[in-house]
Formats: structure tokens, sequence, C-alpha cells
């Protein structure tokens, strides 16, 4: 069985965080507009989750999901091996 290669973004700050949900939001051929329509927000809170600035951590996730992923927490120095 062949697996699909999907990107792994690691974010260890606001910005990396915003810039990791700012790629994926394009993977998924989605613009800011629409992320903030169908999270009932403006575009200005897209866009300040995506430059690192302070939102909501209810409307973080729920962008994440909607552009298609999932957060991990992992340990900082931990090896990690991720598989489907």
């Amino acid at each position: 069985m062949e697996h699909e290669t999907t990107p792994f973004f690691r974010a260890v700050d606001a910005a990396s965080l915003g810039r990791s949900i700012a790629e994926a939001r394009r993977e998924a051929g989605m613009t800011q507009q629409e992320v903030a329509e169908h999270l009932k927000v403006t575009r200005g809170t897209i866009v300040r989750l995506e430059s690192g600035r302070p939102v909501s951590l209810v409307v973080a996730m729920e962008a994440i999901r909607l552009i298609g992923r999932d957060v991990a927490l992992i340990p900082r120095f931990a090896k990690v091996q991720v598989r489907q």
C-alpha cells in the first residue's frame, strides 16, 4: 500500500504556527476570506492568526481543523515517527 506524503509542520511559537497555518491553508486551496466566512469571523482575525498575533484558541483550532490538519503536542526533544 502506497501512502501519500503529507507535510508535517513544526511550530515553536505563535509566528511559526501562523506561517504553518497560512501554508496549509494555501495548500488546501482556500483564501483567508473563505476561512473567515466558514468560521464566522472577520478576515482580519485570520490575518492576525497567520501573522502570529493574538486570536482565540478556539478560532485557531477551528481554522486548523477546517484546513484539514490536526495539532499534536510532542515533547521538545522527542524523536517522532509519523505513520498513517
